[in-house]
């Protein structure tokens, strides 16, 4: 993911997963030639065979997850986002003002335990999300937590009030799931102990 601050205080935001899904797709390319070869020439074996097409099937899938492009421009002038995504054959795109954001959310999916994967959601008033990319990519560098903050600066949000936010919004809406991941990202919980602080959130909210 790639941040760009312009002169006047607009920021854009891209991402481009093309490269990779391009690379893997040649390798996918090599291994479907290996096992055309060993059928109509070479005299290997059918665990060779299952082994290369079981390996281009692997390449095709993460080509697929990976074939990805973003572009969200964050304008300070106009106050307005503007946006295009694109992911395999799907196309979307579209334009909101800052003040249609609620909080923006850096997510992780549920049981991500090792090398954490991030994405960033736009959290819309009327309780909608915007993912700015559709899958969740691997962020060991905190490149991705860097960019949810700089898109905070220039929406004008405050980032440890805002994740305290989303995770009550969250709770009160019944997205227990999505106030656990919140958590997790936020404090560095584990899933249990992110379990538990969202049911003593809950129990808390309901005795009020």
């Amino acid at each position: 993911m790639k941040v760009d601050e312009l002169a006047d205080g607009s920021l854009v935001v891209t991402y481009d997963g093309s490269p990779l899904a391009k690379f893997m797709l040649g390798l996918m390319t090599v291994f479907v030639g290996t096992a055309a070869y060993d059928v109509f020439i070479g005299t290997r074996g059918t665990d060779r065979l299952i082994g290369l097409f079981g390996a281009s099937a692997t390449c095709l899938i993460i080509a697929v997850v990976f074939l990805e492009t973003a572009w969200f421009e964050f304008s300070t002038p106009t106050h307005l986002v503007t946006w295009r995504r694109r992911w395999g054959l799907r196309q979307r795109s579209g334009t909101m003002p800052f003040g249609a954001i609620q909080s923006v959310m850096v997510e992780r999916p549920i049981g991500d335990d090792g090398t954490p994967s991030r994405r960033i959601n736009l959290r819309m008033m009327d309780g909608a999300t915007v993912p700015l990319t559709v899958g969740y990519r691997p962020d060991s560098d905190g490149e991705i937590l860097r960019a949810a903050d700089q898109i905070r600066v220039v929406l004008g949000h405050k980032a440890e009030e805002t994740r305290s936010d989303d995770v009550a919004s969250l709770i009160a809406a019944g997205k227990t799931i999505d106030a656990i991941k919140i958590l997790r990202e936020a404090e560095g919980l584990s899933l249990t102990d992110a379990k538990q602080r969202v049911d003593e959130l809950r129990r808390k909210a309901s005795s009020r």
